[in-house]
């Protein structure tokens, strides 16, 4: 659906169309998901933290201003709300962007061997992500994880589109640093020697 055919549902909405709210939320919720999984620890705290955005959506839609976009509007209620969820997470140390359970819906080989390697480079990007800048950690969780736009992070962050691509250029830089430091063996094998 069109920015401009939502912003005439959020009209009717705000009017007490109940069906209206329900185009709402099947209009944006896939993309608030798929958001809220880049953020949230498992697909259980994903689906609570979309369904806590949609009830301020909610709650707030007198606040909306007609003529602007809702679908940005709503991205960045969801933002602030996976921004909030992920610091105290942090803050918990307890951040874990993606547990077994979710592992088993992405797509992927039945192999174990695939499985496993897949599992310890997801541990070590996790790990890497928890030393970052927040700043940093937050903008690759949202270009590389929720997969926004280079002009979408340029909007919300209200900064050119060259500062979001310079600090993309510099948390990648850095997260392939931290990367490259787990990657080490702390024991080198001599050379010739056999592991």
């Amino acid at each position: 659906m069109r920015d401009e055919s939502l912003e005439a549902v959020v009209e009717r909405c705000r009017h007490g169309d109940q069906q209206a709210w329900g185009e709402l939320v099947d209009a944006t919720a896939d993309d608030i998901y798929r958001l809220a999984v880049s953020f949230a620890r498992n697909r259980s705290e994903a689906e609570d933290l979309t369904q806590e955005v949609f009830l301020r959506l909610w709650q707030n839609l007198y606040r909306f201003k007609p003529g602007s976009s809702f679908r940005a509007w709503a991205y960045r209620v969801a933002r602030n709300l996976f921004v909030d969820a992920y610091r105290r997470a942090r803050q918990a140390r307890q951040a874990t962007w993606v547990d077994p359970e979710f592992l088993e819906t992405l797509a992927g080989s039945d192999d174990p061997h695939t499985s496993a390697v897949r599992n310890q480079r997801l541990q070590i990007a996790r790990t890497a992500l928890a030393r970052l800048p927040e700043e940093l950690a937050q903008l690759l969780l949202l270009r590389d994880f929720a997969d926004w736009s280079y002009e979408e992070l340029a909007v919300e962050l209200e900064v050119p589109l060259g500062t979001v691509k310079s600090r993309l250029n510099r948390a990648r830089r850095e997260l392939a640093s931290v990367v490259g430091m787990q990657l080490v063996p702390r024991h080198p094998v001599p050379a010739g020697a056999t592991p």
